[in-house]
């Protein structure tokens, strides 16, 4: 049999042991069960969300600056093009107005051209994308265009030489968004004197020199239409004028 120890220490080491036994215990003590593990507290939270909102709006207000511009860039390049395509075509195919008279109806006076302040009327050909090769009596004029304010018109029918014209215009309108527009003629002056420019044509078998064709935009598009001097290829500036016409 084994002997208990008889020093007087023993009883010493063995509460130590003990001692030291309990102190590496892992049971939790009064301090530990109250701490806080980590994470995020409510008002956190909302300041993140307010925070994310504030950017999701810049970066909305940065998208909608962005399309704006881009759409303001788009609308200013097609109206810069239709401004370039109809000045193309009027200095093209008004220039090729030639003396070829035509009668509007029964018992008017057989004309090479006329013109008004805000008409004129030719006989022109007109190009082959149109589909309508060939003479045509063309009117040009600006209008009222029915959704609202003016509009460069243009209308043309068969030419049918000294026969009254027959059947209905075909029309196109050329340009939109116009507060106005006029018509003048550069007539020939005698005696040396330097040619004029006239709100009207009447002669009856002449035809002006040129036409100027001013227009006054009223789109927001910053694009301008600059007056168009169009010399015409058969123009001398004389004719025989209307009884009672200047």
């Amino acid at each position: 049999m084994h002997e208990l120890p008889t020093s007087p220490s023993a009883p010493v080491r063995c509460v130590r042991n003990r001692r030291r036994v309990f102190a590496r215990s892992p049971v939790p003590g009064p301090r530990s069960r109250h701490r806080h593990f980590g994470g995020f507290t409510l008002l956190e939270i909302l300041l993140a969300l307010a925070l994310m909102a504030l950017v999701m709006l810049g970066v909305w207000g940065a998208l909608a600056g962005a399309t704006r511009v881009t759409r303001s860039a788009d609308t200013l390049m097609a109206r810069s093009e239709n401004v370039r395509t109809v000045q193309q075509f009027l200095r093209r195919h008004v220039a090729a107005a030639g003396m070829m008279p035509w009668t509007e109806r029964d018992g008017s006076r057989p004309r090479v051209f006329e013109g008004h302040a805000a008409s004129m009327q030719y006989v022109a050909p007109l190009p082959m994308q149109s589909g309508h090769a060939g003479l045509y009596l063309q009117t040009l004029s600006v209008q009222k265009n029915p959704t609202g304010g003016m509009a460069l018109r243009l209308e043309y029918r068969p030419y049918t030489g000294n026969l009254p014209a027959d059947g209905e215009p075909v029309g196109h309108v050329l340009l939109t968004g116009l507060a106005g527009g006029r018509f003048q003629y550069l007539a020939a002056a005698a005696f040396g004197r330097p040619a004029r420019w006239r709100d009207d044509w009447t002669a009856l078998n002449g035809l002006p020199l040129a036409v100027r064709i001013h227009l006054e935009p009223a789109w927001r598009a910053r694009v301008s239409f600059p007056d168009l001097v169009i010399p015409l290829h058969d123009g001398e500036g004389f004719g025989t004028q209307l009884a009672g016409a200047p």
